[in-house]
Formats: C-alpha cells, sequence, structure tokens
C-alpha cells in the first residue's frame, strides 16, 4: 500500500514573543543548510485513514531522519495488514492515531494481525488477563459449583495478583512463568517463619489468612487452571495465537498411594460403627464406594429397596461453609448403586426409626427426602462424617484412613471379590472405559451378585 508522506525536522524554542519558532529555528540548521541533528527532532507527516475519514498524523521526537522514515514504513506495513478491506484499514488507522498519541508507541504488527485473522475490531481497547478470566468463567454455566468455587480461588489467589493488567493477547511465557515465582517467593517466606521466630508478613499480595506453603499439587491445579484458560482463548477467541503455559515445567506431582482397608479391617469398622448414626451410610461407602457427597445426598425417592439399590442424582457438597445440593461429577456418576441384602434390611429398619422420629419432630422436621439425616431432618455436614469416620476408625484400633480413601477400599474389595471390571466402573461411577460401556450390557442380577460378592467378602467367618 503506497501512502503519501513527508519527513521534517522542528525544535521547541521560542522566540522573542514566545511564539514557536518550528523550522526557522537558527540553531537547527548548519551554515550548509543541512539539520543539526543536536538540535530539535525528526518527524514525519502523513495522511492515513480512519473512521472519521483521511487524517493528518504527524509524529516527532525521532533521533534522526532515518529513524522517521522507520516509523513511516510501520505505519504503511500495519495499514497494509487489513488487506483489500477497506473498513478494516479505518480502523486500523484508528488504532494507530490512538497508540501515538501523547509520545505513544506503534502497535505490534502481531496484535493487528491476530485481531483481523479472528475478526475482532483492530481498534478495540486491549483486553486484560482479569477482564478475560471473568468473562472466561461466567461462561461456564455446566460447571459444578464446587469446582467454580476452586476456579475462583485459583484466579482471585494465584493468577490476577499476577496478570491483572496484563493483555491477554500478549500474555507470554514471562508472564505465566511469573505466576510461580511469585509462589516460590511466598512459599521462602513462610519457610523462614517456620521456626517462630518471627512473625509472618504477606508478601507479594497473599490475600490467604492462614499462609501455608503451596505444594506441588497445588501448583499443578494452578498451572492447569492456567492451561485451560489459556487454550479457550487460542482456540474460541483466537486472541491469543498460542498457549504459553506449555512453556513452564513444574517440578512433578509425587501423590503418595491411597492407603486401603483390607477385608477384615473393613469388617472391623463396620463393626463399630454398627449402632452408630452414620454406621449405615459408611457401610455404603465401604462397600460400594460412594463418595462422600453422594452418600450424604442419598434420597428417598432414588431408593428401591425391592430392586436393591439406591440412585446418585444430587449429591451434597461443602462450598466453604455452606452445604451446597449439586450434581454428580460426570454423568456416569448419576447411577444405581446396587446393594446387598444385609444393607437393604438395615435401610428397611432404619427407614422405620426415621419415621419414628419424623413423628417425634413434628413440625419441627425438615423434610429433605434425605436417608441420612439428622433427627430433625436437616442434613449431616460432609466435613462432620469425614471427622466421625476418622474418630470410629481410632477407636477400634484401626489405621486411620481418608473417608474418601474408604471409596478405594471399596474399589480393592471388589477387585477381590473377582468382580467384573464393568461392572466396578458402573458402581464406582467412573467414566474411564467409556468405549466398554457402549459394547457391555450389565443387567440387575450381575449388579446384586457383585454387592452380595463384596459383602461376602467382608462378613464371612474368619
Amino acid at each position: 500500500m503506497r501512502v503519501g508522506y513527508s519527513i521534517q525536522v522542528r525544535c521547541g524554542c521560542r522566540g522573542s514573543h514566545g511564539e514557536r519558532l518550528g523550522q526557522t529555528c537558527p540553531k537547527l540548521w548548519r551554515r550548509d543548510g543541512t539539520w543539526n541533528s543536536k538540535h530539535g527532532s525528526a518527524g514525519f507527516a502523513m495522511r492515513i485513514p480512519t473512521s472519521s475519514g483521511i487524517r493528518l498524523l504527524k509524529r516527532y521526537g525521532f533521533a534522526s531522519k532515518a529513524e522517521a522514515k522507520a516509523a513511516v514504513d510501520r505505519v504503511t506495513e500495519l495499514l497494509g495488514l487489513s488487506g483489500a478491506d477497506d473498513s478494516i484499514r479505518a480502523r486500523v488507522g484508528d488504532m494507530i492515531v490512538s497508540a501515538t498519541r501523547n509520545g505513544g508507541q506503534l502497535p505490534e504488527s502481531a496484535d493487528i494481525r491476530r485481531r483481523v485473522a479472528a475478526g475482532t475490531d483492530p481498534a478495540a481497547p486491549a483486553v486484560t488477563f482479569e477482564q478475560a478470566w471473568q468473562s472466561w468463567l461466567s461462561g461456564k454455566k455446566r460447571l459444578r459449583q464446587s469446582a467454580r468455587e476452586t476456579l475462583e480461588h485459583v484466579g482471585r489467589t494465584w493468577l490476577i495478583p499476577v496478570l491483572a493488567d496484563v493483555p491477554v493477547e500478549r500474555l507470554n511465557a514471562s508472564h505465566c512463568a511469573a505466576v510461580f515465582e511469585r509462589i516460590e517467593r511466598i512459599n521462602s517466606e513462610i519457610a523462614a517463619r517456620s521456626d517462630g521466630s518471627r512473625a509472618y508478613v504477606h508478601v507479594d499480595g497473599d490475600v490467604r489468612s492462614r499462609p501455608r506453603l503451596v505444594g506441588a499439587a497445588t501448583q499443578h491445579r494452578i498451572y492447569a487452571a492456567l492451561r485451560e484458560f489459556c487454550n479457550f482463548e487460542v482456540r474460541k477467541t483466537r486472541r491469543m495465537a498460542f498457549n504459553p503455559v506449555y512453556a513452564i515445567e513444574l517440578e512433578p506431582e509425587e501423590r503418595p498411594e491411597a492407603k486401603r482397608w483390607s477385608a477384615p479391617q473393613a469388617a472391623q469398622f463396620l463393626a463399630s460403627s454398627a449402632d452408630d448414626p452414620l454406621g449405615l451410610l459408611f457401610r455404603i461407602v465401604l462397600l460400594r464406594g460412594a463418595r462422600r457427597g453422594e452418600a450424604c445426598g442419598l434420597r428417598w425417592s432414588g431408593a428401591d429397596l425391592e430392586a436393591g439399590y439406591v440412585t446418585v442424582a444430587r449429591p451434597l457438597l461443602l462450598i466453604g461453609a455452606n452445604v451446597v445440593e449439586g450434581r454428580p461429577k460426570t454423568q456416569a456418576g448419576e447411577r444405581k448403586i446396587w446393594l446387598d441384602k444385609h444393607t437393604v434390611a438395615l435401610l428397611r429398619e432404619h427407614r422405620k426409626q426415621q419415621l419414628a422420629a419424623r413423628i417425634a419432630a413434628g413440625p419441627a422436621w425438615q423434610d429433605n427426602d434425605l436417608i441420612f439425616c439428622k433427627e430433625d431432618g436437616s442434613p449431616w455436614r460432609p466435613d462432620y462424617v469425614t471427622r466421625r469416620f476418622k474418630v470410629i476408625a481410632k477407636a477400634a484400633g484401626l489405621p486411620v484412613i481418608k473417608l474418601h480413601e474408604g471409596r478405594h477400599s471399596a474399589a480393592s474389595l471388589a477387585r477381590d471379590a473377582d468382580v467384573d471390571p464393568e461392572i466396578r466402573r458402573q458402581t464406582l461411577g467412573h467414566a474411564d472405559q467409556a468405549m466398554t460401556s457402549h459394547y457391555t450390557h450389565i443387567e440387575a442380577q450381575a449388579h446384586r451378585a457383585a454387592a452380595e460378592a463384596v459383602a461376602r467378602l467382608v462378613e464371612r467367618e474368619p
């Protein structure tokens, strides 16, 4: 694209009446009529298209005429990125005028090229990381509330303090590395105060109320959140040409193998918890592998004791300090949990006791249709369920494991009972073996037989 231009020199000196001398300043020229580059500056004047018509663009402050000419060439190059589209060329002109006002720098050609390719307005203000992050989160309508809470925490605590004002289209590996460099500084400060000699001072905007070392597992979750966001920007908005997160390498996450109880240990726990209000809930976790929230959220409306199953549909989750109703982690998580005959019999008796408690509570009863609830019908807090599980295990003289490791124990017990792998997958609600599920059709009788097999393994005589 050819654009007319002129290269000029001038200075800021003023005459006796205060007027600017511009090009008439005697100090600006040598005796031979050439420019004295030690005085004044070079600049250019050219007419460029804008959305309000052809506009005269003048910019000075260059150290030489060659630099001014290079700037002209850059302007010409930027305008040429619009191709044959006059409207886009005008918007590029707007962007040039706005960016260079008050001594600003010309836009990067890569930014304009990316915006033109993405079909976005070249002259639109740059979207910051914080704006893009919030927009991305608000668009994730199908996100589970617990997952949303995690992403909000990651953004608020680790990403936005470092990246908030970075234009998302210029986000690079150095910016991403700065996130984890800040974490290292925070960890170093916490470690330096670990002997209790000095009070911890919040560094680098650490907003946590209880500073704790940020371990490898947490750093990998931060990395995963940033990676997912950047992939969205690359593939959907096209504001980024590549994902810069992949240039970052973290220390490998070494997760210890989950603890599990053997069949005799599971039997010992079930015997010790049989009279506890949560004993039957723990039985379903240990024998059938229900997640904590799934077990807390089981409803009578989803139970068919004649057929021998309960249904996972609306788990109860702990979000912050609040107990909320969620949904299964995956589509496979919304499932039937088949039960052995003894568990079914215990549920029938539990139902009778609950109806008696409901009558005794009268108007104070909270009708949530929960299989496992307090004496007034209100739900058990999931964190209390976890604490109670550990208290009973310790009192029984067993190795204290996490409640979720009770689910791992259930998976191991099912394997030891020679339960079909596909039945194990469906019982646990895993989304793995997806292809297998397309070709495998398992009847209710097989599920009932699996439940009986696990119960026999745990409850058989030693």
